[in-house]
């Protein structure tokens, strides 16, 4: 294949009749003065590029990953990797760009989990890709705002932009279409794309928009501390300060001069200052220029269908959570105040196995209200003619995966990543024991990604129908077993009362 650097050869896949190609730049070296700098073009080579094995991850933390697991670290790391089950450029098929999650470890494009071989052989062209994480993708601080005129941060972000424009000028040697590209992330990586459904610099590159644990209404408090939210560039560049000081480095210069493994190390240690280490997405009006509820307002959130949700047992639920009367009484009136008691009411508990089971009762239901009201915002507010997709995904993954560290070996439920191999069907590349069951679920849920990356919807033969969101209409797509429609909440009454709570909120992210 021929890309603007030059030509590629590639692999054979998982599955027959898909290849892979792995570890092409898209960028170049975030090295020496390119560290904490926009992404630069990518180098070019003479002849003919193997891209047959990874290329390197972006510098984190690996303490507690089997050495087996963790590929070359370097801040050469800017590469993709490309599935797909084309013969010619002249196919045209739907591009899928994957964004990986995490919290600054085991944040790489190469993991089986994200293997897109599946996906391929149903017709996509499959794209994961490598950004930068930690302090080398979320590092504001004012002399970096200075030397770029425009704020600072975001760097994991606008590699991201940059995959994204590789993505545009060359996926159709592979058979992609460069005008059908879906945006696709999990965690930290839907976050992502949810600041780029906001931010100028992605305008044109991407055509629907995946969000998996996912988006919330933009007054939801949870906004506060999840991977979703932000800091004001002041705030954030106030962390960058503290980490010079830290460090013992007063300037830039200085930072830049230290290596990417004393970085990594100084960084993640227990006793680092949380006030110095706190990196994530920055409001610096450039990268993320609004925030989420300016978007709305202002009506400048991208007009492209969206398939966002949640799982059962993230954000608080957990099938195995201990919690007694008293607590759960604790949080009604800590979070609910004077109406503590109507929450208690519709949330009742008299024994420490009730109280758990209506705490996590609860905090599924928040969390569907919470996903159903910004779909409201996307369509209502925003005035958006684009369809929303919302799904509640339920299904437990058997056993454990000792090839993933990204979920660790010792999760339980359907948990925060629990719908990964699903979505991408990929059972394959992991050694848990999955049954039939499972198998027809990671069907049915790539079937509906990838008639979502072709057509902006979901919908196809064979599918338990999944409807858009309706406004007056507060469902949702329970995505398990069973897969059926349900509604955003466990009652009407429960529904109503978390709506009327997160609209009462003063604090609009």
């Amino acid at each position: 294949m021929r890309t603007t650097s030059g030509l590629v050869t590639g692999a054979e896949a998982a599955l027959p009749g898909v290849s892979v190609y792995k570890g092409i730049p898209y960028a170049a070296s975030t090295a020496g003065r390119n560290r904490w700098r926009a992404p630069r073009p990518a180098p070019s080579w003479k002849g003919v590029r193997a891209a047959d094995s990874w290329g390197p991850a972006c510098p984190q933390p690996v303490t507690g990953i089997p050495a087996d697991q963790v590929p070359e670290l370097s801040e050469d790391c800017l590469n993709l990797n490309i599935w797909t089950g084309a013969i010619s450029a002249r196919e045209r098929r739907p591009v899928i760009v994957w964004i990986y999650g995490g919290r600054n470890s085991a944040m790489w494009a190469s993991q089986p989990i994200y293997d897109g071989a599946r996906l391929a052989d149903k017709g996509a062209v499959v794209v994961t890709f490598n950004h930068r994480v930690g302090p080398f993708g979320g590092l504001a601080l004012p002399e970096l705002s200075r030397e770029t005129g425009r704020g600072s941060g975001n760097w994991g972000t606008q590699d991201t932009v940059a995959c994204l424009k590789w993505v545009r000028a060359n996926i159709a040697a592979f058979g992609g279409d460069p005008d059908r590209v879906t945006l696709a992330g999990w965690s930290h990586g839907s976050s992502f794309v949810n600041i780029l459904m906001i931010s100028r610099l992605a305008r044109g590159l991407f055509h629907r928009g995946a969000l998996w644990a996912g988006v919330q209404y933009t007054k939801d408090p949870s906004l506060g501390h999840v991977a979703g939210g932000y800091s004001p560039l002041a705030d954030a560049e106030a962390v960058g300060t503290a980490y010079e000081k830290y460090l013992g480095v007063s300037s830039l210069a200085g930072l830049r001069a230290i290596s990417a493994a004393d970085l990594v190390e100084k960084t993640f240690t227990k006793d680092a200052p949380a006030n110095a280490t706190g990196f994530g997405n920055v409001l610096d009006g450039y990268v993320l220029p609004t925030t989420y509820t300016g978007a709305m307002t202002s009506r400048t959130e991208t007009d492209i269908p969206v398939l966002t949700g949640n799982n059962k047992d993230e954000n608080g639920a957990s099938p195995t959570l201990n919690m007694t009367v008293a607590a759960l009484r604790e949080f009604a009136a800590e979070t609910f105040g004077e109406k503590a008691q109507a929450f208690l009411w519709l949330y009742p508990a008299s024994t420490a196995p009730e109280a758990a089971a209506q705490y996590n009762a609860y905090c599924r239901d928040e969390e569907r209200v919470s996903t159903f009201l910004w779909g409201t915002q996307f369509t209502s507010v925003a005035g958006n003619r684009s369809a929303v997709f919302t799904y509640w995904f339920t299904q437990a993954p058997p056993g454990t995966d000792t090839t993933n560290p990204i979920v660790g070996t010792d999760m339980v439920g359907a948990y925060h990543g629990a719908e990964i191999n699903y979505m991408l069907g990929n059972l394959y590349g992991t050694d848990r024991p999955w049954t039939s069951t499972d198998h027809r679920v990671a069907d049915t849920a790539s079937s509906y990604l990838v008639n979502f990356a072709a057509h902006g919807d979901p919908n196809g033969r064979n599918l338990p129908t999944w409807p858009a969101l309706r406004t007056a209409r507060p469902l949702t797509l329970e995505l398990g077993t069973p897969t059926k429609v349900i509604d955003s909440a466990d009652s009407l009454a429960k529904f109503a009362f978390l709506k009327d709570w997160l609209e009462s909120q003063i604090t609009a992210y």
